[in-house]
């Protein structure tokens, strides 16, 4: 095997990776800043009226700020739904357990333990993220209640208030969003298209004055085509409009999200266009304006005159094909029964739990290792006679809500959200602001600028998100658990010391008693894409059928959330230390650059399949329809064998086997019908993308040929 190794692309230091991971991770993107306000201003509200009614426990209700969906009005409604079905089972089962087992201290303990493993087994097997967070959140803040001494009548009373504050947060949340939707101009759906279709505009702008496409339009175009149109689809689907306007935005969504894949591939294949079709684009660009003030005005279409040109470049006459078709569908001239594959199926009956909740065993032992961290910091805190550290339970809970416990990436994430909002905003405006406050004007000034820098940094990708919940979670621990201003250091100092406490607790046993070093995770994941890839790849779309369509979207979704996934892992793999850190640097390098790669090659495949499926099946011959299955199949078989390759290195933390299987599709071996021309212009338009999709493939195989993945340069 040849031994010659690819030059590492990214040599920076740790501090230089830091401070452009921070300041991308910051910027702001459209909708962040309202997004943040509306969050700020429900946690506001609710912290006022709790410290107005004087409810005490009252910290989780402006935590549900950060918690609650705001996709969407529905989705807002049916969580706020979903945490009040979770606060009255948590309501019902802990009085009633605790009445009968909290009396005895045996099988009280015995009581708490099997109440955090039930809650730890619900966060992880209950299909609604909601429910779960409700049922984590508020049953591990009850648990605690029963640990103090005293009446069952006065326990029963603090528990009914601790469901009485996330209530009134969730209630004011739902009020905002709904003020907020009310206020809004224009629906969710049309802004959806209009802002894919002005995309495109942009796009076809550049190209049509032969400017290079800026990066930041570059990444854009490539990841509208990456998420795809699933969530304007889900839109069409709740919306009440008549069954007749649904299936008009139902196929121009579909036709939007067509035109990304094409868009998307032909930046990626073709930067450069020739002067003819640079015209060509400008125009298709000057059009669009027309079609997005048409949806956002709701003008009447006929308005719309598209007209026709000649490209002879395959991927423009696709997308003016597509263009052409919009006006048609709104005006009702075009048939809408071609589209009926790409309308989204009634949803299957509410489930509870997810498919293998009773028959995996990773869900009872992540239950047990739950319940292992909940009951030390349990019988730490009650070991000491420390009632103060009790927050270190509701902490480990919270933890898993996040997910976290796979990485040092995320556990640095978690210290530093409770230093900052424990020691830093709650501590220091005890020491330094709360002394000069009179009044509950000062307080809210002093609450909404904090959890402002908390909603900023919690509107962050997934890489950064947790650390602002978890500034929130730490500052309102310590001045929102009462309804007066809180002046005493040591109840601040034991709940700052009860969260990182939980903190260590889900470090020492989700790391510790079986770590999972994020490098294996990267590797193994970004394999297991390679062979969802493969799978994609031999997908043989000959038409608008529906059942496989409906599979090319799971399949695709899938692949994008691996993407994100391989990325998160690949930004932890600088916080973990050892003996191996150069070889596992090394390999994030590879991964990372071949990811890029391998990117591209997803979204040109979805415009291949695009081409057979809808815009060329009428016309391919039986032969042609051939000559792709067989480069599928080609391309299959070269990606089963690099993910093949990958997993026996991560086994083994070095390469154990080589590549050895010979290329399957030299550039001597393709089709002839793709070299010779022998066939009409519009059978031989989808040459571009099998010639840049086998040349992206020749690539990934011969780096991958060339070192080991761990090899260090």
């Amino acid at each position: 095997m040849a031994t010659a190794t690819v030059p590492r692309t990214d040599t920076r230091s740790f501090a230089a990776w830091f401070w452009d991971f921070l300041r991308s991770e910051m910027a702001p993107y459209p909708g962040r800043g309202l997004l943040v306000a509306r969050m700020v201003i429900s946690a506001t509200i609710t912290m006022i009226l709790i410290m107005t009614f004087r409810i005490p426990g009252g910290a989780v209700g402006p935590l549900y700020a950060f918690i609650i969906s705001r996709e969407n009005l529905v989705s807002s409604f049916k969580s706020v739904l979903h945490v009040s079905l979770a606060f009255a089972a948590c309501a019902l089962f802990v009085p009633i357990g605790g009445r009968m087992f909290g009396s005895i201290p045996i099988t009280h303990f015995f009581w708490e333990a099997a109440s955090i493993f039930l809650i730890f087994f619900l966060i992880r097997t209950l299909e609604n993220y909601t429910i779960a967070s409700g049922l984590g959140l508020i049953g591990t803040t009850v648990l605690a209640i029963w640990y103090l001494p005293g009446p069952a009548e006065h326990n029963v009373e603090l528990t009914l208030w601790s469901v009485l504050a996330p209530a009134i947060g969730a209630a004011v949340t739902i009020t905002v969003e709904a003020i907020f939707h009310a206020f809004q101009k224009q629906d969710e759906l049309t802004m959806g298209i209009n802002h894919r279709l002005k995309t495109i505009e942009d796009t076809l702008l550049c190209l049509a004055k032969s400017e290079v496409v800026p990066a930041n339009l570059h990444r854009k175009i490539t990841q509208e085509a990456m998420v795809g149109v699933g969530g304007l689809r889900q839109f069409v689907t709740r919306s009440n409009h008549t069954r007749l306007y649904r299936a008009q935005m139902n196929a121009i969504v579909s036709l939007t999200g067509r035109s990304v894949d094409f868009a998307a591939a032909l930046v990626h294949t073709s930067p450069e266009l020739a002067p003819e079709d640079r015209e060509i684009a400008g125009k298709m660009a000057w059009q669009l304006v027309s079609i997005q003030q048409c949806l956002r005005r709701e003008c009447e279409p006929p308005t719309l005159q598209w007209v026709a040109t000649a490209s002879t470049m395959p991927l423009l006459r696709e997308l003016e094909e597509m263009f052409s078709l919009i006006p048609k569908v709104l005006e009702g001239s075009a048939s809408l029964e071609e589209f009926e594959a790409f309308t989204d199926r009634a949803q299957p009956q509410f489930s509870l739990f997810v498919r293998d909740a009773f028959q995996n065993p990773d869900h009872i032992r992540y239950a047990l290792s739950g319940c292992l961290a909940g009951m030390l910091c349990y019988v730490t805190y009650v070991a000491l006679s420390w009632p103060g550290l009790a927050t270190s339970v509701t902490t480990c809970a919270l933890t898993a809500l996040s997910n976290i416990g796979s990485s040092r990436q995320r556990q640095l994430l978690r210290i530093a959200g409770a230093v900052i909002g424990g020691f830093v905003f709650g501590m220091g405006a005890q020491v330094i602001v709360l002394p000069w406050l009179n009044d509950i004007t000062g307080f809210t000034i002093l609450f909404a600028t904090v959890t402002a820098i908390a909603a900023w940094i919690g509107t962050s990708s997934t890489r950064l998100s947790y650390c602002g919940l978890q500034i929130a979670l730490a500052f309102y621990l310590i001045n929102i658990n009462e309804f007066h201003i809180q002046l005493s250091l040591s109840i601040a100092r034991d709940r700052a010391l009860g969260v990182l406490l939980g903190i260590f607790m889900m470090w020492l046993v989700f790391e510790r008693l079986h770590p999972k070093k994020a490098v294996n995770q990267m590797v193994e994941t970004f394999a297991d894409n390679l062979g969802l890839l493969a799978t994609l790849s031999g997908f043989a779309l000959t038409g608008p059928d529906a059942n496989a369509i409906t599979r090319v979207r799971r399949l695709r979704a899938r692949i994008t959330g691996n993407f994100a996934s391989v990325n998160a892992q690949a930004d932890a793999v600088p916080f973990e230390i050892g003996p191996l850190r150069n070889q596992h640097m090394a390999a994030r390098d590879r991964i990372r650059r071949w990811q890029a790669a391998l990117r591209t090659f997803f979204l040109l495949e979805l415009a291949l399949l695009q081409y057979t499926a809808f815009a060329m099946a009428s016309t391919l011959t039986e032969k042609t329809l051939c000559d792709i299955e067989e480069f599928d199949a080609a391309c299959t078989q070269r990606l089963e064998a690099m993910a093949t390759y990958l997993r026996t290195q991560r086994e083994t933390g070095q390469a154990t086997a080589a590549l050895t299987t010979e290329n399957p599709l030299p550039a001597s071996t393709w089709p002839a019908w793709m070299s010779t021309g022998s066939e009409e212009e519009k059978q031989r338009g989808i040459l571009p993308l099998v010639h840049q999709l086998a040349r992206i493939l020749d690539r990934l195989w011969d780096e991958m040929r060339a070192a080991p993945l761990y090899a260090v340069e």
